[in-house]
């Protein structure tokens, strides 16, 4: 998976903040705070080629119950890529 070329992450203050750039911004004017799992996933999209592995890497990452991982990451992987944020 990956991030698509229009969007940058920045780490601010401790936070994760994904910015838009060139034809993103000219479709989302503003910024994107991530909570700690959505800035971990974000950080960590290349090291995944499919969302269940990106679950994986969340399970070994974080304290979370594997069905509540599952629904919540591929919720968010999807709702990313519907949005051209991600490819995969």
């Amino acid at each position: 998976m990956k991030a698509a070329k229009d969007y940058v992450v920045r780490e601010i203050a401790g936070d994760v903040v994904i910015v838009p750039t060139g034809k993103a911004a000219q479709q989302f004017n503003g910024l994107i705070t991530a909570n700690s799992v959505a800035g971990f996933v974000w950080l960590n999209l290349e090291k995944c080629d499919t969302p269940q592995e990106m679950v994986e890497l969340v399970l070994e990452n974080y304290e979370v119950e594997r069905e509540v991982a599952q629904e919540q990451i591929l919720s968010f992987l999807q709702d990313m890529k519907t949005v051209g944020m991600i490819e995969y």
